[in-house]
């Protein structure tokens, strides 16, 4: 047995199918001076057809699922137009006379390798999309037929090293039951499609399409995240009722989408989405989110050049439009000095995980951070907009943002740009100093919203991709759930709005902990909002405050595991 990531929930049995792509060959040779028009006709040809390529699988996908996930392929086509990208293949073509494909495929590797060193899932996984992109264009160059999943006429299972968002987009549901790569992550497009095509996946196996062969029998666990080669009669027989199970826990528990999210003693729990992309608010919408707790603006600033305002004000707008009047709370970009391109001065931290991040990066490029904050107040006019800024360290930051803004906000006044003038402004709590001096900061911010994802790590001092360390993350650990008891209390004290927006909220296991520490508002994937909704109305807040009650007063992780997962079963069993 093998384990990886969930990326779209489901539960198969069937045969493997190793799924190797074609194999690209670079031709590298150096041309003449008269050659280089020839060449450059070459590369813009290639770049006209890609284009097409790419429309019409937008136009398919547009189709037969929706525009939004058709849109997923807007940001490929950006980066074909991306006039800095092109600029510096027609420079390698005409200063090292370089052949085309070679200089693409460079430039290519330049910008994996770019995005490859990038802690934050989103941004690195934005690799498989570039690698889609050079592909395309390198055998349109060549005029080579590419082998296709849409070429597969039995049902299998697929095992990929990887696969890119267009292959995904162009499956048969017919025939492919369900997917599996050694790479990837929750928050790739070609997770993010797989969902919209519901087709069980499991992503970053590390080695899981080593361990098969074609036509060996697989049992995909997408929903404990596991793969199971050559199983017995008997797994396959389990597994098989299984499968039938999910389906119609799957059926039952989508019933509850316009059902309200309330307690068995009346108490009213708010379910709200995290979308990485605007693509994704359609999934959000139709699994009954009340609106969006976590907008991640980071999409935005991949390109080699800053997105204007306007540019931004458009994407923040679509979603605000869409879900209006529910709340769309926009975070400031939350990324580093290495993960943003030419328009800042970039410079390589030892640790960047502990560098200039977050807000601290936005104060730093003021310019750039008054542009975002002009877009997004632009789009309060739209809808029911909240800005919040990650990373708050110190009560100065959170001041600083804030006089940012409504500096922004009196210039609005005075030349006339309409905007929301009772917009919502908070912050991220996800750094320990930010829990110690929450009660000054509520003075000043008109809610918390907790990312649990970098408090453990904080709080705990532990990386949670390092394997050796690993079993130290754990959010279940006693200093962490004192620590969102302290986060709870001085919320309510302070009457200040309090959400929780890490996994932590989206774990259906963790849904009892956190209505009995007293958290109300809770923000999560679309994966698992019938799940919590489930456990919601199966539960009242008097025996989630005793469970908590309970936690507290233990010393053991383990104990507290146990205990968990004990209430847990008894009330409600997901399995």
């Amino acid at each position: 047995m093998t384990k990886g990531i969930v990326a779209s929930p489901g539960i198969r049995v069937g045969k493997a199918y190793v799924y190797h792509g074609d194999k690209i060959i670079i031709p590298k040779y150096t041309i003449r001076e008269d050659e280089i028009t020839y060449e450059i006709a070459r590369f813009e040809k290639a770049v006209e057809q890609t284009k097409e390529e790419l429309k019409a699988i937008q136009e398919q996908i547009a189709r037969n699922l929706s525009k939004d996930m058709a849109d997923i392929f807007m940001s490929h086509i950006m980066v074909l137009e991306d006039p800095q990208i092109e600029e510096k293949v027609r420079k390698t073509i005409i200063e090292q006379k370089r052949n085309a494909e070679w200089a693409i495929n460079d430039i290519s590797l330049e910008l994996i390798n770019s995005l490859s060193s990038i802690e934050d899932d989103y941004l690195r996984e934005r690799i498989i999309d570039i690698s889609d992109i050079n592909k395309r264009l390198i055998s349109n160059l060549q005029a080579t037929e590419s082998s296709s999943l849409q070429d597969i006429t039995e049902e299998v299972i697929i095992f990929a090293s990887d696969l890119t968002p267009s292959e995904t987009a162009l499956m048969n549901k017919d025939h492919i039951l369900a997917f599996v790569t050694d790479k990837g992550a929750r928050t790739s497009h070609t997770a993010i499609m797989a969902r919209a095509l519901e087709i069980p996946a499991i992503v970053g196996t590390i080695n899981a399409t080593s361990l098969v062969k074609n036509g060996d029998s697989v049992i995909v666990d997408a929903v404990h995240g596991r793969i199971i080669v050559d199983p017995t009669p008997e797994e396959i027989n389990e597994f098989r009722r299984y499968e039938e199970e999910f389906l119609e826990l799957e059926l039952e528990l989508a019933k509850l989408t316009n059902l309200p999210a309330q307690t068995l003693d009346a108490e009213e729990v708010f379910i709200y989405g995290n979308i990485e992309i605007p693509d994704e608010m359609k999934i959000i919408k139709d699994h009954g989110a009340q609106g969006i707790g976590l907008f991640r603006s980071e999409f935005l600033f991949m390109d080699q050049s800053l997105p204007d305002e306007d540019k931004q004000f458009q994407e923040y707008r679509r979603v605000v439009e869409y879900f209006n009047p529910m709340p769309v709370t926009i975070r400031t970009i939350d990324v580093g000095a290495d993960k943003v391109y030419a328009y800042t001065n970039h410079y390589k931290e030892r640790n960047p995980f502990l560098g200039c991040r977050a807000i601290r990066f936005s104060l730093e490029n003021e310019n750039l951070f008054r542009i975002q904050l002009r877009a997004i107040l632009r789009a309060s006019n739209f809808g029911n907009v909240k800005l919040m800024f990650p990373m708050i360290t110190t009560i100065e930051e959170f001041k600083r943002a804030r006089n940012i803004t409504e500096e922004i906000m009196q210039d609005f006044r005075s030349n006339g740009t309409p905007f929301d003038e009772k917009i919502k402004i908070g912050l991220m709590i996800e750094v320990p100093s930010a829990v110690v001096n929450a009660d000054i900061l509520a003075k000043y911010a008109d809610f918390f919203s907790v990312g649990t994802n970098d408090l453990v790590q904080y709080l705990l001092a532990v990386d949670r991709i390092s394997e050796k360390i690993a079993y130290l993350y754990n959010p279940l650990n006693l200093s962490v759930l004192r620590f969102l008891k302290q986060i709870v209390d001085t919320a309510r004290n302070n009457a200040t709005l309090l959400s929780i927006c890490g996994e932590m909220a989206g774990e259906p296991q963790y849904t009892m902990v956190l209505l009995g520490l007293g958290f109300r508002h809770l923000s999560m994937g679309p994966i698992y909002m019938y799940q919590v909704k489930k456990v919601v109305r199966s539960v009242s807040i008097a025996e989630c405050e005793s469970l908590v009650n309970s936690l507290l007063s233990m010393e053991s992780t383990d104990e507290i595991e146990k205990l968990v997962r004990k209430k847990f079963k008894e009330k409600i069993d997901l399995s």
